[in-house]
């Protein structure tokens, strides 16, 4: 439906945003040179390109932490062993505590029109996930413990692994709109994941207004980052209204996990490889190790440099409970927007959320003049080698927005300026991050606990560039997928976006106690974008 002056509406119009609520990777195998794979990863892309994150810096970059790849049966170093968790995939465990469950997710809204039947059962989505699961092994994986914690986790099949636990159903109640599935999806996001299963679930709901359905993939965020969730899509969703069927299986035969003393005699035998390798590639080329270390320093420097943040609205103990809210406009108004007025899409994103803070704060009756505050931006480092790989390839950046009074395109020009540099930090970041890869897990686990209740910033916003194609699950075509985030110990607001699809879909994932307006946020974001575009004479 589409509101007076405003942007057409995913959900019912009059039922507003608001309520309670980065990923996996398959293996290229799905439609063949000319199929879904080859054209997403052309939509990413291009969208790559056009949001500002070129891809020759990102294939110059190297890391000790690199993802591994999803092929079955992976396996790690020398050593023979399952596949372990990166240092930075095991942070994100140890990170975890019962007031801050460390998962993401996605909510796709699906209008099953285009079905010959015009509904979505939720049998024909657990049949299609059933014939399609083996495109993405690690949905049948659980992290193992090695003993003593003499070394990160690994990852092993689960020899009672059940498709049905990890389905959930919940019909909405009446009338089925945006308010009702933003409470659903909340009250899910407040459930932690089972650390004895692998760690996903899938949501479907029933009832939404208009005849809609939506799903919610909730996936820890050990298994992946925002860039590799939209691979997952890959093993559940089709470029054509026709599902497509992929080849049968062979029967799945989980692979026995490796015994207590065998975890142990890895783990100590890659302890004493890792650093005569690192010496071996150390003396092999001295100038990169010359040029890692001085990445680290310079990242060291620029981080610090930054000084505290300020003191922010949303820098707040977090509980257990969760809210979500969605907002929504076209992408190419976004678009539009950056040809009118420069920079990048994401430059675009900064400045609304900044723009919708400073109307939040208003209706709060908080100060605003002269007032910023620091923006944590995940930022993909992933080169093009790393497209199907599996785990986290991301780095925070940092960038001081105003949330001051002032014109839409002041704002977007200070933001502008303030992100120049965007990328430069989270390089800088990614190398003091790459340090953790020398650290022993205990070392790791404590250091990053430690981190988690500092104060670096005062608000997450995530941006993932996805595909401009159309999508169907199970013949339902994709109408949106709003992004739910983690939250920091101490910061009760993250806000994620995503493009895929056409639409610019914004999910917000807040404390519960602390953003019970979280619904007026979601909607000031649509209100700047109008106002954004109405500036910039698009």
């Amino acid at each position: 439906m589409v509101g007076v002056g405003r942007a057409p509406d995913v959900l019912p119009h009059h039922l507003g945003a608001g309520g309670d609520p980065e990923h996996l990777g398959v293996v290229d195998v799905v439609q063949g040179a000319d199929g879904l794979d080859r054209r997403l990863a052309r939509g990413r892309r291009g969208e790559r390109e056009r949001e500002g994150e070129g891809s020759e810096e990102r294939e110059q970059q190297t890391a000790p932490h690199r993802a591994r790849s999803l092929a079955p049966g992976g396996r790690v170093g020398a050593m023979g062993g399952p596949e372990r968790l990166t240092h930075l995939d095991a942070s994100f465990l140890y990170l975890e505590r019962p007031g801050m469950p460390m998962h993401v997710g996605g909510v796709s809204v699906l209008d099953p029109s285009t079905r010959p039947d015009g509904r979505l059962p939720f049998e024909e989505v657990r049949r299609t996930l059933a014939a399609r699961i083996h495109l993405a092994p690690r949905l049948r994986q659980r992290v193992l413990e090695v003993p003593l914690g003499l070394a990160r986790p690994v990852w092993v099949d689960d020899e009672r692994f059940d498709l049905d636990y990890h389905l959930r159903r919940a019909a909405l109640p009446a009338p089925g709109g945006r308010a009702e599935l933003a409470d659903a999806v909340g009250r899910a996001l407040s459930q932690p994941l089972d650390r004895t299963r692998p760690l996903w679930e899938l949501h479907v709901f029933e009832g939404l207004e208009g005849g809609l359905a939506a799903v919610l993939l909730k996936v820890h965020h050990a298994m992946a980052d925002g860039i590799s969730v939209m691979r997952v899509a890959q093993a559940m969703f089709d470029l054509e209204p026709e599902p497509r069927r992929p080849a049968e299986p062979e029967p799945w035969r989980p692979t026995p996990p490796p015994s207590p003393g065998a975890l142990v005699r890895d783990a100590v035998l890659e302890g004493l490889a890792d650093p005569a390798d690192a010496l071996r590639r150390a003396a092999l080329a001295p100038r990169v190790a010359a040029a890692g270390v001085a990445g680290v320093l310079a990242g060291a420097i620029r981080i610090l440099g930054m000084g505290p943040p300020p003191r922010g609205p949303f820098d707040a103990p977090v509980g257990t409970g969760r809210r979500f809210a969605m907002a929504d406009a076209p992408f190419e108004r976004f678009r539009a927007i950056e040809r009118a007025l420069g920079g990048t899409v994401n430059d675009v994103v900064l400045t609304v959320v900044a723009g919708a803070i400073h109307d939040l704060l208003r209706a709060r009756r908080e100060p605003t003049r002269g007032r910023t505050l620091r923006v944590m931006v995940p930022v993909s480092l992933r080169a093009r080698d790393e497209r199907d790989l599996v785990g986290n390839r991301i780095a925070p950046a940092f960038v001081d927005v105003p949330v001051g009074p002032m014109s839409p395109r002041r704002r977007h020009a200070a933001v502008r300026r303030a992100a120049a540099h965007l990328r430069g930090t989270a390089l800088g970041a990614d190398a003091v991050l790459g340090l953790g890869a020398l650290a022993p897990p205990v070392l790791l686990a404590a250091a990053a606990r430690l981190v988690s209740r500092g104060r670096w910033f005062n608000v997450v916003v995530s941006n993932v560039p996805a595909p401009q194609v159309p999508v169907y699950l199970c013949g339902a075509r994709l109408l949106a997928s709003y992004p739910a985030m983690p939250l920091a110990e101490n910061v009760a607001l993250s806000i994620g976006c995503t493009s895929l699809a056409g639409t610019m879909a914004f999910g917000l994932t807040g404390d519960r106690d602390a953003m019970r307006d979280l619904d007026r946020l979601a909607l000031a974001i649509e209100e700047q974008v109008e106002a954004l575009a109405k500036a910039a004479g698009v």
